[in-house]
C-alpha cells in the first residue's frame, strides 16, 4: 500500500496538497483523478511513499485519508521540472501548486489528458543536486536588429544539429513582435503560443509542435515553460529587462528565474538577453556567474540626433513669492519651442513623429505643497493620476494600479492642508496642448483609455504609418507594441517617475529612453525639469557602462539588489490589528531584522496597510529556519521575493 501526495488542479478552497492511499506505485509528476468531496478532480502527484513509512503521520493526520481507488495515471511532467518547482517553491516561499500554476497555461492544465507531454529530454539528470549547474548561462546585451541577427543564425546551426529552440517574452505583443520577426524563412517549422490565444489554438499549436518531425522554434510566454520536445538545447529568454515578468497575484514568481531554473535541470544553454540587461544580470556577469556572450555591447548605437531640453524656467524669471500654476501660468510650458518646430518640420516633412508621455490623464502626480508628501491611492497606496470627467468638466483622482476613482475635492490625508499640486505632464493635457496649436494636424493617440485592446492598438498603428506628417500620442502602451523604426522621437516629460518610492526607477528610466533611440532614424528629443540628473546623459549617449557602473555603486549603498536578497511582507486590516500582527512576526523572524514601513495607508473600506522588510545578505537565501517562518504566516500576509517595488 502506497501513500499519495498530490496537488489539485481546482479553483474550489482546498488544502495545497491531498493525500490517498492506494496498491498502485504512482510516479512524480503524474496526473491523476482523485475523488475531492462529491466529485472527481484532476491533480499532479508530487510524492509516492509506501504506508509503512509513514505510520506515524497516518495515525496523527487530523483528517481519514480516502482510498484512491483504479489509478489512470498519466506522467505528464518530468521529474526534472517538479524538481524545479520544488526549489522555485522554497525561494517563494510558497507551494509547488502555486508554481504550476504560473509557469503552466491554465488550458494545458485543463486539456491534460488530450495532448501529448511535455517529456523534454529524459529525466537522466534528476539525481543531480540543486547546487550544481547543469547548463551555461549567457548574457547577451545588444540592439535589437544585432539579436535579431543572432537568434536567426542560431535558429541555423541548432537546426543543423537537428535541435529545437525555445524563445520567451514577457509578454504576448513581445511574442508576437519576436514571432513576426523570426518566421521568415522557416515558415512551418516556427510556432507561436500565448495567453491571448483561444484553448483550442493552443491546444492545436502544442500538438503540432510535438508532431512535427523536423526541429522547431517556440515562441512564448512564460506560462508555457516546458514544451512537449526532447530535443530543446537551447533557451532564450527576451527583453530580459522589460516588466511583465514577475506576476502581479500571488505567488509573485519572477518567471525570468523559474526559466532559467528549469533549463539548468534539463542542461539547456540559456541567453539572458536585451538592448539593457539587468542590473542584477550584469552583476552576475561580473562575478562570472554567467558568461558574455557575442554580441555584447557597453554602448548603444543610434544614428538619430539626440536633444536633451530642459523645461525648468529660470528662478530669475520669477517674482519673489510668485507660485507657478500649471494651468494658467505663462512661465509653465508643456511643449518645448524644440518640440513645437520638431512638430512642425514633421508635418512639413511628412515624416512621423511618436511622442510618449509616462502615464494618462492631466497630471501625472499631485504632491501637497506643505507637506511634501504625495497624493496616493487610499486602496493600493500607489500614486493617484488627476484627470478630468468629459461629462462634468469637474477633477477626479483615478488609482491606474487598481482603477479605484474619487473627487479631487480633497484636503491632505496627512496635514489637512488645501495646497495640492498636480505635477507631471498627463497624456490629455499634452493631447489638448497639441491640439490648441496644431488644429490641422492629425494626432492618434493611444492609451488604456482610448485603446482597450491590442486589436485597438494595432488598428492606430496602421492608421499612423499610413498618414505621413501625423503624431502618434501614446503611453508605454504605445512604446511597446511598436516595433517599426520612425524617422522622430520626442518624451514630453519622465519626470514623475523619479517621486515614485523604487529603487529601480533609474534602470527603468534608462530603458525606456535606450528602446525610444532604438525606434528613432533622424532625431530622439527628451524633454525634462530634472536635467541634472545623470541617467539622461547617459540614456541619449547610449553609455550603458557607465551607467551600470553609477546604478551599482547606488545599489550598494543601501543595500540593494544584487547586494541582498529583498523579502517584503504585507498585511492589511484595521490599523491596531495589523499593527500587532506585524510586531508580532517581527518577533517571530528574528533573529532576522525586519523594519517596519511607518505609514500606514487608509483604503476605501476603512482598512489599512503596513509593510515589513528583511534584508538580507547575498546568498543565504533560501534558508530553512526563515523558510519556515515565512510559511507558517496567516494567510492575510502576502510575501515577496526580490519585489520590483518597495511601494
Amino acid at each position: 500500500m502506497n501513500i499519495i501526495t498530490v496537488i489539485p488542479l481546482t479553483r474550489s478552497k482546498v488544502g495545497e496538497n491531498l493525500s490517498y492511499f492506494t496498491a498502485s506505485k504512482v510516479p512524480v509528476g503524474a496526473m491523476v483523478s482523485v475523488p475531492l468531496r462529491s466529485k472527481s478532480i484532476h491533480a499532479v502527484v508530487t510524492d509516492c511513499q509506501p504506508a509503512e513509512n509513514l505510520k506515524a503521520d497516518i495515525r496523527k493526520a487530523p483528517f481519514e485519508i480516502r482510498k484512491l481507488g483504479s489509478v489512470r495515471a498519466i506522467r505528464f511532467f518530468p521529474i526534472s521540472f517538479m524538481t524545479s518547482c520544488r526549489i522555485l517553491a522554497e525561494y517563494y516561499a510558497t507551494h509547488i501548486g502555486n508554481i504550476l500554476n504560473v509557469l503552466i497555461s491554465d488550458t494545458l492544465l485543463e486539456q491534460i489528458q488530450k495532448i501529448a507531454p511535455p517529456v523534454q529530454k529524459t529525466d537522466t539528470n534528476e539525481t543531480i543536486s540543486p547546487s550544481i549547474k547543469t547548463s551555461e548561462t549567457y548574457a547577451v546585451q545588444g540592439d535589437d536588429d544585432d539579436r535579431l541577427g543572432s537568434w536567426r543564425s542560431m535558429i541555423r546551426q541548432e537546426f543543423a544539429r537537428k535541435k529545437s529552440v525555445a524563445i520567451h517574452a514577457p509578454t504576448v505583443s513581445d511574442a508576437r513582435h519576436l514571432f513576426k520577426a523570426l518566421e521568415k524563412g522557416i515558415e512551418g517549422y516556427i510556432f507561436l503560443l500565448h495567453g491571448g490565444m483561444t484553448p483550442k489554438n493552443i491546444v492545436t499549436t502544442w500538438q503540432a509542435i510535438a508532431k512535427n518531425p523536423h526541429p522547431i522554434v517556440m515562441v512564448a510566454s512564460g506560462a508555457f515553460a516546458i514544451s512537449p520536445r526532447m530535443d530543446i538545447d537551447t533557451v532564450i529568454i527576451e527583453r530580459e529587462n522589460a516588466r511583465g515578468w514577475i506576476q502581479e497575484r500571488a505567488p509573485y514568481i519572477d518567471i525570468r528565474h523559474g526559466l532559467e531554473t528549469i533549463a539548468r535541470r534539463l542542461c539547456q544553454k540559456v541567453y539572458l538577453a536585451d538592448s539593457l540587461l539587468r542590473v542584477e544580470t550584469l552583476a552576475r556577469l561580473d562575478a562570472r556567474e554567467i558568461t558574455e556572450s557575442s554580441p555584447f555591447k557597453w554602448r548603444s548605437i543610434s544614428a538619430a540626433k539626440d536633444r536633451l531640453v530642459n523645461m525648468r524656467m529660470p528662478s530669475a524669471d520669477l517674482k519673489q513669492d510668485e507660485k507657478v500654476d500649471q494651468k494658467t501660468s505663462p512661465h509653465f510650458k508643456i511643449l518645448s519651442p524644440e518640440l513645437e518646430e520638431l512638430i512642425k518640420h514633421n508635418q512639413e516633412e511628412s515624416t512621423h513623429l511618436f511622442i510618449m508621455t509616462i502615464r494618462r490623464g492631466i497630471a501625472t502626480i499631485t504632491i501637497c505643497d506643505d507637506c511634501q508628501k504625495i497624493v496616493i491611492c487610499t486602496q493600493c497606496s500607489a500614486p493617484v493620476v488627476l484627470h478630468t470627467s468629459p461629462e462634468t468638466g469637474r477633477n477626479f483622482f483615478m488609482c491606474h494600479k487598481c482603477g479605484i476613482r474619487r473627487s479631487a475635492d480633497e484636503t491632505c490625508k496627512y496635514c489637512d492642508s488645501w495646497r495640492l499640486t498636480p505635477l507631471g505632464i498627463g497624456i490629455d493635457r499634452v493631447y489638448a496642448d497639441i491640439r490648441e496649436r496644431f488644429p490641422d494636424i492629425d494626432i492618434i493617440k493611444i492609451d488604456i483609455e482610448t485603446t482597450k485592446n491590442d486589436k485597438a492598438v494595432y488598428e492606430k498603428l496602421e492608421r499612423f504609418r499610413s498618414k505621413p506628417g501625423s503624431i502618434l500620442l501614446g503611453t508605454e502602451l504605445a512604446l511597446s507594441r511598436l516595433s517599426e523604426k520612425v524617422e522622430h522621437v520626442a518624451v514630453v516629460s519622465l519626470d514623475s517617475l523619479f517621486a515614485l518610492p523604487d529603487f529601480r526607477i533609474q534602470e527603468k528610466i534608462m530603458y525606456t529612453i535606450i528602446r525610444l533611440r532604438s525606434l528613432a532614424i533622424r532625431s530622439v528629443l527628451v524633454q525634462t525639469r530634472r536635467s541634472e540628473e545623470a541617467v539622461f546623459e547617459y540614456g541619449l549617449k547610449g553609455n550603458l557602462s557607465d551607467f551600470y557602473r553609477f546604478t551599482l555603486e547606488d545599489r550598494k549603498k543601501f543595500s540593494y539588489p544584487p547586494f541582498a536578497t529583498l523579502i517584503k511582507i504585507t498585511l492589511q486590516g484595521k490599523k491596531d490589528i495589523i499593527a500587532q500582527e506585524m510586531s508580532a512576526i517581527k518577533t517571530l523572524v528574528e533573529p532576522y531584522e525586519l523594519d517596519i514601513f511607518p505609514a500606514f495607508t487608509s483604503t476605501v473600506r476603512g482598512l489599512s496597510i503596513i509593510h515589513g522588510l528583511i534584508k538580507l545578505p547575498p546568498l543565504i537565501w533560501p534558508n530553512t529556519d526563515l523558510l519556515a517562518k515565512l510559511r507558517s504566516l496567516p494567510p492575510g500576509a502576502r510575501v515577496k521575493i526580490n519585489p520590483e517595488s518597495l511601494l
